[in-house]
């Protein structure tokens, strides 16, 4: 694992900044999938919200010069958005990052976990040799309570 393995693996601050930086181009979402859910056992466990509440559901690329450098899985309660903070983010197409910083949003991130997977599917979809990956988990954390719960895949190549 090189330094910019390890930066992924435990920064608290904006990976699109960091692929930005790598890349020297400008980062953009492209979402898989999104969608509501209602909060099973797990999901109101790890946002800390009842179950059956509203949980926006969305999986993005960040993508830079046409490559995946990132997958993010995030799960975010509805009830504690903001409204416009929701219509940005339910548009879809802009990273959670940005968002916050559009609607100066004071938050902090906590790592819950991160290690490195093989994954064979998962290098298939994003169009990598290596099926080596950093996977993390953190949660943005705003007036106390969980924000946003992401999980993010990096192929470890893209940044060797």
């Amino acid at each position: 694992m090189n330094a910019l393995h390890r930066i992924l693996m435990t920064t608290d601050g904006s990976i699109t900044s960091i692929i930005e930086a790598v890349t020297q181009s400008q980062v953009t979402v492209e979402t898989v999938d999104q969608r509501v859910l209602k909060a099973d056992r797990e999901i109101s466990e790890r946002l800390g919200i009842y179950e059956g509440e509203e949980v926006n559901y969305r999986v993005v690329y960040l993508k830079s010069k046409g490559l995946i450098y990132a997958k993010a899985v995030s799960f975010t309660p509805l009830r504690r958005l903001a409204n416009g903070f929701r219509e940005d983010l339910m548009r879809a197409d802009i990273p959670i990052g940005k968002i916050m910083k559009k609607h100066r949003i004071e938050a902090r991130r906590e790592i819950r976990w991160g290690k490195i997977v093989r994954d064979e599917a998962l290098a298939e979809e994003m169009n990598v040799k290596k099926p080596l990956f950093i996977a993390r988990n953190y949660v943005i954390i705003h007036r106390n309570e969980v924000l946003i719960d992401i999980t993010e895949f990096f192929p470890m190549e893209r940044f060797e």
